[in-house]
């Protein structure tokens, strides 16, 4: 998937009282399989840019050129932050964007569901865990209207929602359907992106260099999710 988008990140206070939403702003999304994806997004008026992120399934990197700083860690959440953005991951729009196939081991249950005036077939994957109880993994919701799929539920280890997926508008591109609008929120990690697709790029070929950060020399660079220390890095530029 190679994607022109708008996106717009909504944040929550440690409260979770007030959202302060940050200006839509046009960028581009990038994704292969199986754990691949580069997100960009320009300045309001798209002078220049204002934020690069890419992952390639374990670890991330963003790179925010106005602070010559870039971040990096691994997709996992060990701990959340107070600072609602350090909680964002790559990964968390890979897994809305690029649903992970059923795996042998899962199960299938079928169910419905109402949600305001609109009824919904929903899939539940149950992951069997070996000797562990069995647990819901994902909830697929498809329309009962068109079955065009709607919303995705990912559950995380302990039963609780990581993500909660909407879909919007589908349209198709070379005969692959896809969504126009994307919400993807998070709320323990207290955040939501809003993505609307301009052109959807699907089966397009993405090249090794997609994912690679071209970064200066010397930039700072901040390790999250470890203590606070800032260094200094000799970034390659290849």
């Amino acid at each position: 998937m190679k994607s022109t988008i708008y996106i717009q990140l909504t944040v929550e206070s440690d409260e979770r009282d007030e959202q302060t939403e940050h200006r839509e702003v046009r960028g581009a999304l990038v994704t292969r399989r199986p754990g691949w994806i580069r997100a960009t997004a320009q300045t309001p008026g798209g002078i220049s840019k204002a934020i690069d992120m890419v992952s390639n399934g374990l670890t991330y990197q963003v790179y925010v050129p106005w602070k010559n700083l870039v971040y990096e860690g691994a997709n996992r959440i060990d701990e959340r932050s107070e600072n609602r953005a350090e909680n964002i991951r790559p990964q968390h729009i890979l897994d809305a964007i690029m649903f992970a196939p059923v795996g042998e081991d899962q199960l299938i249950l079928m169910d419905t569901e109402s949600y305001g005036r609109s009824g919904f077939q929903i899939v539940h994957l149950v992951d069997r865990n070996g000797g562990d109880p069995p647990r819901i993994g994902r909830k697929y919701w498809f329309s009962r209207d068109d079955l065009s799929l709607a919303r995705l539920q990912i559950l995380d280890p302990d039963a609780e929602l990581a993500t909660d997926a909407w879909y919007r508008d589908w349209q198709e591109e070379n005969g692959l359907p896809y969504p126009k609008s994307v919400r993807i929120q998070r709320p323990r990690d207290g955040y939501r992106i809003d993505i609307q697709i301009l052109k959807a790029g699907l089966n397009e070929p993405v090249p090794d260099t997609s994912f690679v950060l071209n970064l200066p020399q010397d930039i700072q660079v901040e390790r999250i999710g470890e203590p606070a220390a800032e260094t200094t890095a000799q970034a390659s530029n290849d």
